[in-house]
């Protein structure tokens, strides 16, 4: 389940470099000359050299994973499992049935985060490096190593729902119309079941990263009007954040209960026509219905 992806918090506020394939690393790392590219905070000339030396360190830590995002497949259920098992306690771990069933339904609203490593490397101590794949099949023992994940699925509802993180029974051989388990392909919120990062790497905005990229992807793809996720009291900081917000208790009691949904409305960016058409929220957040403005941004994207 979606909770608090920084336990063990860490002082450095720098941004972090992402790349989006292996072989965008290749170039940046010749065109910039490596990848310990992460700027120090205005403030680091008030920094004593021991805590200098400890944000260099984390900086350097966090940068030499060169990580880079894509959306997830079923090839990747080995991984996610791993992930999620070391993630999180047993009570609020999904089981790799639901994986299965997530990542063959809706492949496309799961991104994982990925370092490219060899056995020497330092992600190479990982849970998820023994089920990582090859990158490619002329470097076998390079592979791409799940790092951190989100995986959801749609709803119909405005928030999180017992029934919509249920795996439809019988789902490889029969699909009904009105079965409202798990996911609902015409549904307008997308519901986050699962963000995780390895505990090694927590600390290290990675999970503000992944999250961040999955926002801008579901938006600028346009497929739904919110993305929900539940959440623990004590973790709202972390994703109010990111545009989340507390709609109070849930009535989820799956994995435990005592839930809040969280909802962060989507600023929708379908292209058309070489243009932007931007559909942004007026309402306030609370109204139950929500009041759209459209208008067209010309974009050299």
């Amino acid at each position: 389940m979606p909770r608090d992806l920084f336990s063990v918090q860490s002082d450095d506020d720098s941004p972090l470099t992402l790349t989006t394939s292996p072989e965008s690393q290749a170039s940046m790392a010749s065109s910039q000359g490596g990848f310990n590219d992460l700027p120090i905070d205005k403030d680091a000339q008030s920094l004593t050299p021991a805590q200098l030396r400890n944000k260099g360190a984390n900086i350097s830590a966090r940068n030499d994973l060169h990580p880079y995002v894509q959306t997830l497949s079923l090839a990747d259920v080995d991984s996610c499992v791993a992930l999620e098992n070391a993630a999180f306690p047993e009570t609020e771990r999904c089981s790799r049935e639901k994986f299965i069933y997530r990542l063959s339904a809706c492949s496309e609203l799961c991104l994982g985060l990925f370092s490219t490593s060899d056995p020497d490397a330092p992600a190479s101590s990982v849970p998820t490096y023994k089920t990582a794949r090859p990158t490619n099949s002329a470097s076998p023992t390079k592979k791409a190593v799940l790092i951190a994940h989100v995986v959801a699925t749609k709803c119909e509802s405005k928030t999180v729902t017992d029934s919509s993180m249920e795996c439809p029974p019988d789902w490889q051989s029969s699909a009904s119309s009105s079965d409202t388990r798990g996911h609902q392909e015409q549904g307008r919120t997308i519901a986050v079941h699962s963000v995780a990062v390895l505990p090694k790497y927590q600390g290290r905005h990675l999970g503000r990263t992944t999250l961040k990229s999955y926002i801008q992807r579901m938006e600028t793809a346009g497929i739904a009007d919110r993305i929900s996720l539940l959440a623990h009291q004590q973790f709202f900081k972390f994703y109010e954040e990111l545009g989340f917000v507390s709609k109070g208790p849930s009535e989820c009691q799956s994995y435990g209960g005592g839930w809040h949904d969280l909802v962060r409305p989507s600023v929708l960016r379908p292209k058309l026509c070489g243009a932007w058409l931007c559909r942004v929220p007026v309402a306030h957040l609370t109204d139950e219905t929500k009041i759209y403005e459209f208008s067209e941004h010309k974009s050299s994207a």
